[in-house]
């Protein structure tokens, strides 16, 4: 080492001035005297300056002259090295000096450092555990700030991180302890507050479930308007159909989009999210499984204590509804807004749970309640629900069930209902025609019930009579009323409705047949004419009506089924209008026997009376007054089958004591006074002026104009017989011809008389009388 210090010393040397020597011989100088080697530093200084005069002499034995040069430069050489090994102890000398001072500095630097050290490590070691503990502070900060989520990274990175540095220090063995009840207290307050946040959604849910089921009336609204243009669509689809929700699509919006519903869902999101990240879920999906199904429950049975239909007012019916509307399109939104947390098989199961609450409340509340009215309101709310929460996917079986169970009821209320205003109607009914004051009277009655005048009667003013009563548009307003409160219940029914039809139609049959038809057929056994002629009036009129009752129901049934709908009360009230027309004939035949009863004649009269019997006055007067007012309104062809079948009655009852088999003589006096009394009757009939109904007295005028006839043996001409005398019956012919010949004979008969008895019996003789007869 020395040995190259010194060939770096000689190379410098050589290389460089001498200033610059001084330069490189302080280092040089300095490794030696710091590395303790200058005793051989000097033995190889020695050396080396005994191996130069060595090379000097050899090259001054060569080289004279070069010699002296070079023992010149040698002593300048030496010079300069005394003068550089005097430098050199100077230098060491002071280097010595300076070691020292930098010894004992160092020494001192040295021990600052290591108190710099212990103070930057007594520094990071403070602002560790004071970040240590700002974190632990930052946790109750962020859990009262609801920044749950923040908190629990904190523990985390607490527990993870931090701890580790300082688990040393007691407060943080302290803090390790505490970490899980730092867990529990942050999911403790996003627990409470999720649970504050279910307490205050329950105006906002209401909110909801009304908009939800306000937009549902108008959906409704909607496709009843489009499904009236198209029959297909009526009976084929409901609202929440496929084709229904299509046609809707393009009109749904978002209902949490609505300004009416303020809903935040973040503190259930940050709950879940909470409880996520401390591996806790199933808890949390299991308390609040448990806390919504609680929570239905209370609002059920907070409302079931004010449910109250006595008073008619379904104000509260309708809010407990939206109210379950609302929680339900929250459980909605729920499920398809978070993963593997509530599951639709969970909301079908509280569905059925709130389905089975409500179906109890209804039964309870609707147990006692005979207003049909009200079923209708419930109905119609509930279908409203129905179809509300069917388009939330929810279930609505047991709903659409008790809908049924509630239609039955409602159709067996109606009718009572309608029955006893029909039977009121009926019963409260005066049996006149209906007397219209103005046309605005007119045109209701019109819009009721569908009649049509005759061209005369509709040119005439007002007031006006009209031939039914008043009971005939009040039944039909009531029965339309009834139809469509009937298909007011049943719309929007899901299922097969064709024994929905077939039970509004036998509900409208039996009304009409059992308070109607019964009512009137009870009437007919009144004596009173007039009664019994407006009741027939009635019958015409109700019977077209039915027809229109017909129309109605095809048009409004429920089906696609296009085959008209038949009523049985058609039938009936046809039946028993014919029944009344017998009844007015019956009643008028029997007056006209009570009448017939005080006839007496005298069969064997010595002279023909001078005028009609008196007995046929009373009969005419009473006859008059039937045709020309009792059945005026009657219409022309029951008049004409009650004038007939009354006026054939009146002939064959006096046929029947014209040929009264009990009396065995009469004279010509006698059938002279009997052709006076049907000649009045024929006139009386010829007032009618109807060919038919003066038929009626043809036989008997033809066997008395045959019995006075100047020449009987005419009657023996198939001829003439068959001109004249077609209407009379041989046995008639016989038996007054017997009658008359064996009467007595006055003493002092006429030729006339004894030709007319001669005659007489060329009649009786005649074989073709007796062979007619047989």
């Amino acid at each position: 080492m020395a040995e190259f210090d010194i060939q770096q010393l000689v190379l410098v040397s050589d290389a460089t001035n001498d200033a610059e020597n001084l330069e490189h011989l302080g280092p040089t100088m300095k490794d030696v005297y710091r590395n303790n080697k200058m005793k051989p530093f000097l033995d190889q200084l020695g050396m080396f300056i005994r191996r130069k005069e060595m090379e000097i002499e050899k090259m001054c034995n060569s080289n004279y002259q070069e010699f002296v040069q070079s023992v010149d430069r040698l002593l300048k050489v030496r010079q300069g090295t005394v003068d550089l090994k005097d430098k050199i102890h100077t230098l060491n000398t002071d280097v010595q000096l300076a070691g020292k001072e930098l010894t004992a500095k160092k020494r001192e630097l040295v021990e600052s450092k290591r108190i710099q050290e212990n103070i930057a490590t007594a520094t990071e070691t403070l602002k560790t555990c004071i970040h240590f503990l700002d974190l632990a502070n930052r946790v109750n900060v962020q859990v009262e700030a609801r920044k749950y989520y923040s908190a629990l990274r904190i523990v985390d990175e607490i527990q993870v991180i931090h701890l580790r540095s300082v688990i040393q220090f007691e407060f943080a063995r302290h803090m390790q302890d505490c970490v899980p009840i730092l867990q529990h207290a942050i999911k403790d307050a996003v627990t409470t507050e999720m649970k504050e946040w279910l307490f205050s959604i329950r105006t906002s849910q209401k909110a909801m479930g009304q908009l939800a089921m306000d937009r549902m009336s108008s959906r409704q609204q909607r496709w009843r308007d489009r499904s009236s243009k198209g029959f297909k669509l009526k009976t084929s689809h409901n609202v929440n159909s496929a084709v229904e929700a299509a046609v809707n699509e393009e009109s749904e919006v978002d209902i949490l989009d609505a300004d009416q519903v303020k809903i935040d869902f973040k503190p259930l999101y940050q709950c879940l999210h909470i409880y996520d990240e401390l591996g806790q879920r199933a808890e949390f999906r299991t308390n609040y499984a448990e806390d919504r199904r609680a929570q239905a429950k209370l609002t059920l049975s907070s409302m079931t204590s004010s449910f109250n239909l006595k008073d008619r007012n379904t104000d509260n019916f309708e809010s407990l509804l939206q109210d379950i509307v609302g929680f339900f399109i929250v459980e909605y939104i729920i499920l398809h807004s978070t993963t593997n947390f509530r599951t639709q098989a969970q909301l079908d199961e509280l569905c059925d749970l709130v389905t089975g609450l409500l179906l109890r409340m209804l039964s309870e509340g609707l147990e006692k309640c005979n207003d049909p009215d009200m079923f209708l309101n419930v109905k119609l709310l509930l279908m409203l629900y129905i179809q509300t929460m069917e388009s939330y996917n929810y279930p609505v079986s047991k709903l659409n069930d008790l809908l049924l169970t509630l239609f039955r009821t409602y159709a067996d209320q109606l009718e009572t209902k309608f029955s006893a205003n029909f039977h009121k109607l009926v019963d409260e009914d005066d049996y006149t025609p209906m007397l219209v004051e103005n046309q605005d009277e007119y045109n209701l009655l019109q819009m009721s019930f569908r009649f049509r005048e005759e061209r005369s009667a509709a040119r005439q003013g007002f007031p006006r009579t009209l031939p039914f009563s008043k009971v005939v548009p009040y039944c039909c307003e009531d029965i339309k009323q009834f139809v469509t409160q009937f298909y007011r219940f049943v719309e929007g029914f899901n299922q097969e409705q064709n024994e929905m039809d077939e039970l509004v139609k036998d509900s409208l049959d039996t009304l009409l047949i059992q308070h109607v038809h019964s009512v009137w057929l009870k009437k007919l056994e009144s004596r009173n004419l007039s009664q019994i002629a407006q009741i027939i009036i009635n019958l015409e009129y109700f019977q077209g009506a039915c027809a229109d009752f017909e129309q109605m129901l095809t048009e409004l049934r429920s089906t696609s089924d296009t085959t008209k709908i038949s009523l049985q009360a058609t039938g009936l009230f046809r039946e028993t209008r014919r029944s009344a027309e017998n009844r007015i004939s019956e009643l008028v035949n029997s007056k006209i026997d009570d009448i017939l009863e005080l006839a007496e004649y005298e069969w064997l009269p010595s002279s023909v009376q001078e005028m009609h019997s008196m007995y046929l006055q009373e009969l005419v007067s009473f006859l008059e007054v039937v045709m020309s007012a009792t059945l005026l309104n009657l219409p022309e062809s029951i008049r004409t089958f009650v004038y007939y079948d009354v006026l054939e009655h009146l002939a064959n009852m006096l046929h029947n004591i014209f040929t009264d088999p009990n009396v065995k003589h009469i004279n010509q006096n006698f059938v002279a006074t009997f052709d006076m009394d049907v000649r009045f009757l024929e006139k009386f009939v010829a007032t009618f002026d109807n060919a038919n109904v003066a038929m009626t007295f043809l036989p008997l005028r033809q066997l008395i104009t045959l019995l006075l006839s100047e020449n009987t043996e005419e009657y023996m001409d198939p001829q003439i017989r068959s001109q004249h005398y077609a209407q009379v019956k041989p046995d008639d012919v016989t038996r007054m011809l017997e009658k008359l010949m064996t009467a007595p004979v006055a003493a002092a008969a006429t030729t006339q008389e004894k030709t007319k008895r001669r005659s007489w019996g060329k009649v009786l003789e005649w074989g073709g009388l007796k062979s007619s007869s047989s």
